[in-house]
């Protein structure tokens, strides 16, 4: 088996930089709320901070639950562990995989990727250590009807993306 990790920088800021974020977003919708005692107009900022603090841990309270921080993985299957919010293992066989959707597969390579099971849904960032070689393995060992629309998929974003050039 082989096992794929986050270096050390992401995976501290994956895991605690919601904290500092959310300190420095509270503090601001404290003063927006201060603000409004004395002007009406701090209502904006209010809802601004209110919207941006609840996209925020929307975002980080998706990646807790569905962002293992170490996967194990060889042509039959694939374990994931190290999660944040919980200790649990999960076991994926290769073949089980029935949608893979984000990252390359729209178009946005530096987005995440999440893998999804009849029961479970996986994400991982492309920030991992060999993460190119960890979607190789996924990839070579999928069915080959999720294989081909990928690839459908991957070369209709191509083809939207190469600009084309005019002869002269």
């Amino acid at each position: 088996m082989k096992t794929f990790k986050y270096s050390f920088l992401p995976k501290q800021i994956y895991r605690y930089a919601n904290i500092p974020a959310n300190l420095i977003m509270l503090f601001y919708l404290l003063a927006s709320i201060l603000g409004m005692q004395h002007d009406w107009k701090f209502v904006f900022p209010l809802l601004i901070n209110l919207i941006l603090l609840y996209v925020l841990n929307k975002f980080y309270f998706r990646m807790y639950k569905t962002f293992p921080f170490k996967v194990q993985i060889n042509n039959e299957e694939m374990i994931c562990s190290d999660f944040v919010l919980n200790n649990r293992e999960v076991k994926i066989k290769l073949l089980d995989i029935k949608e893979i959707t984000g990252g390359i597969f729209t178009g946005r390579a530096f987005m995440p990727l999440y893998i999804k099971t009849d029961n479970e849904k996986l994400g991982f960032s492309p920030h991992m250590k060999d993460f190119n070689n960890l979607l190789k393995i996924i990839l070579t060992n999928v069915t080959k009807e999720l294989y081909e629309s990928l690839l459908e998929r991957i070369t209709k974003i191509a083809k939207e993306n190469t600009p084309t050039r005019k002869k002269k």
